[in-house]
């Protein structure tokens, strides 16, 4: 049998935290590891006393393996003293039980156990299991007595240690749940969805180089075993997904699109969400799960919502080109049409709200139909008489924007593109996945049903409501899209550190609710562990600048790229003001607009405003402006039409809060200058921020 190559996510980490030219060297010796014969002063032994072998890289850096006779595994690299103290504090193995293979940490073992028996701060959360049930559960022999003696406290130090299988499972039997013990698992311990977790095996020079090249890749694009059963799922009808931020739903849904391509080959798979920015990285992420862009299945389209509805009007109109109206092309054309008219109480912002939020957003094209809706959600009766007078201000602009006129809202696209999706005989497509589905409207949705027979399997949505920031939420089933007994939903976190999901978590306030009126539960858990966010509130925007640029020169200075930086801010303006700056006193960095697609890999720090953030993921992350007079917008707030838009625009603008601060996977710091956004105020122990609501639909 050939020897077989891998390393372990801690390789990753180690390796990432050396400067690029000690990279170099590493990627090198483990090239010559693989295909032979061994580099020059390697000096390739076997620690005394332990499992683990040890390879020199240069004077000072040294990489731990485990080696037998078919398989080399690279566990850690970094200054010798460090990587032979990880090799004392280590164990490598096949679990007897659950046949994964394992790596786990025994270093706070002995210290753990005699601080419980000298006093018990808590209740211990697994004294109650037997030993056999949580061996069988995953947990390591020799981790069982400090597993036993852990209370909450200890949770922390516990996820370090213990390998991420077993934890898992530790963590459902924390919160009183029933725990299964895993099926046997036949075959190769490197096949074993545990074992994916953690380890990479390769078979050729060209996958180490490509695994090597890509470490942060591989996390965009890992499945977690628990998501596995959904991927593979069948549904009678359509399906939704949910799960807080970090749960892993772009990646299920990119694994499904994959897995329903490659099992029909004849059939067309749509892969499909609101945002180009997060299209775009769906479809680098695609490539990188393929092992290239050329090796996608054929079958399967990766495109955003609009473009595709944009493609369908063309394909059935070809002798016109599409022209997007702009928002403020509309509302001239609204407060013309207004005029010297006097429409009693009816002020300018509700008129303008009635046409985004109810006309335009319905699809509205006649009285009637205005006159049948029920506005659900809107905070301000309106009578069949004020409809009527409200229409002769609708319907001329109606005659301006629309599918028969020069210029279209993306709205009006979106539906029209619906209506000629339903008379299209084949269907386009047999399988359709949609990302972020909360932010789909009543058009986007309907366009989305139309795509597809009503079949088994025709469509499956992944979303989080918690994160809605572009659609006001509606009935999904009001659409035609139904998903009754067909909810599902993911808790564990597999992006955030604890530290920084418990900061997100206190931002948002009450329960999210889903498509069909069904509440969202928000709570995750999360298995990684790190450095606290740092929220900084400071002067003037001068110390703002200085605060942001010491921070990035501490991320350079910790070992990480350009590449993995990103600064949100929920004002352009402020990217110019205070980030800018920031970037020159630091020297040697590099702006990347979000706006543009781009690859992952390319240095630079990526800018964007909090809207850009969606979707997206990088290990260090700061948000900047976050005081009271930038977030909530006041411009956003000030063209509420009543107060249940106001109270809308307060829940959508603390969603684009907890969007940016949920990006990193590491590294978190929040700043603005004078009083901090209401929304930080549990955060700061201030008390409890005003909390968005949703008016009742009082018509």
């Amino acid at each position: 049998m050939a020897m077989r190559f891998g390393f372990s996510d801690t390789f990753q980490d180690s390796l990432s935290k050396l400067d690029n030219q000690r990279q170099q060297q590493v990627k090198s010796a483990m090239f010559d590891l693989q295909t032979g014969p061994l580099p020059p002063g390697f000096d390739f032994k076997k620690l005394q006393g332990q499992e683990f072998w040890s390879g020199r890289i240069n004077q000072g850096i040294r990489m731990i393996m485990h080696r037998d006779e078919d398989l080399t595994m690279a566990l850690y690299v970094g200054p010798r003293n460090d990587a032979h103290a990880w090799a004392r504090n280590h164990r490598f193995q096949e679990h007897p039980e659950t046949k994964s293979l394992q790596l786990f940490s025994v270093e706070h073992i002995t210290e753990r156990v005699i601080h419980q028996e000298e006093v018990t701060i808590g209740p211990r959360l697994f004294a109650r299991y037997d030993d056999e049930y949580l061996h069988r559960l995953g947990v390591p022999e020799e981790l069982i007595p400090s597993v036993k003696q852990a209370t909450e406290e200890d949770l922390t130090q516990l996820i370090d240690d213990v390998p991420p299988d077993a934890m898992d499972r530790l963590m459902l039997l924390s919160e009183g749940k029933t725990v299964p013990v895993p099926k046997g698992f036949q075959g190769d311990p490197l096949e074993h969805p545990d074992t994916k977790r953690s380890f990479v095996t390769v078979q050729v020079r060209s996958d180490l180089a490509a695994a090597l090249e890509y470490p942060w890749a591989k996390w965009m694009v890992f499945l977690h075993p628990d998501q596995q059963d959904l991927v593979g799922a069948s549904f009678s009808g359509p399906a939704k997904v949910s799960g807080p931020a970090g749960t892993g739903k772009t990646i299920l849904a990119l694994h499904r699109a994959f897995r329903l391509a490659k099992e029909s080959p004849s059939e067309q798979v749509l892969l499909t969400t609101y945002s180009k920015t997060l299209s775009d990285r769906i479809e680098h992420m695609a490539s990188i799960l393929a092992g290239g862009a050329e090796l996608i299945p054929e079958n399967l389209t990766v495109m955003h919502i609009h473009r595709l509805a944009v493609q369908i009007w063309s394909d059935h109109n070809e002798e016109r080109v599409f022209k997007a109206a702009e928002p403020s092309e509309v509302n001239e054309a609204l407060e013309a049409a207004i005029g010297l008219r006097i429409l009693g109480p009816m002020s300018l912002e509700l008129i303008l709200s009635e046409w985004r939020n109810v006309i335009d957003y319905w699809g509205i094209s006649d009285l009637e139909a205005y006159r049948a809706i029920t506005r659900s959600g809107r905070g301000t009766v309106l009578g069949q008489n004020q409809r009527e007078e409200l229409w002769s201000v609708f319907g001329p602009v109606l005659e301006n924007f629309s599918e028969s006129s020069d210029a279209m809202t993306w709205s009006q696209m979106t539906f029209a593109a619906a209506r000629l999706a339903r008379q299209e005989n084949p269907k386009r497509y047999r399988h359709v996945i949609v990302d972020e589905s909360q932010d789909f409207g009543p058009a986007e949705l309907q366009l989305t049903r139309a795509l597809a027979d009503s079949d088994s399997d025709d469509i499956f949505l992944c979303g989080d409501a918690a994160q809605r920031i572009f659609r006001r939420p509606f009935s999904w089933s009001s659409v035609g899209v139904h998903i009754q007994g067909r909810s599902r939903s993911l808790s564990a976190n597999y992006r955030n550190t604890q530290e920084i999901q418990k900061f997100a978590q206190t931002v948002l306030l009450g329960t999210a609710v889903g498509g069909d009126g069904e509440q969202e539960d928000n709570e995750s858990v999360s298995l990684l562990t790190g450095a606290e966010p740092s929220i900084k509130i400071c002067d003037n925007e001068s110390e703002e600048t200085a605060c942001l640029a010491e921070w990035l020169e501490e991320m350079v200075q910790l070992g990480y790229n350009q590449g993995d930086i990103a600064v949100f801010t929920r004002r352009t303006r402020t990217l110019g003001s205070v980030c800018d700056p920031a970037l020159r006193l630091v020297g040697g960095l590099k702006r990347r607009d979000l706006q543009e697609s781009r690859p992952a890999s390319e240095e630079g720090i990526s800018f964007g405003t909090m809207h850009r953030a969606k979707g997206l993921e990088f290990k260090a992350v700061a948000v900047v402006g976050c005081g009271d007079h930038d977030i909530p917008d006041k411009d956003a707030l000030s063209a509420s039409g009543d107060e249940g838009d106001r109270q809308e625009v307060l829940g959508v603008e603390l969603n684009l809060l907890h969007v940016a601060i949920t990006r990193p996977r590491e590294r978190l710091l929040v700043t603005c200058t004078g009083e901090a956004s209401r929304f930080l105020d549990t955060a700061l122990g201030r008390g409890d921020a005003e909390t968005p609501g949703t008016t009742p639909n009082t018509d």
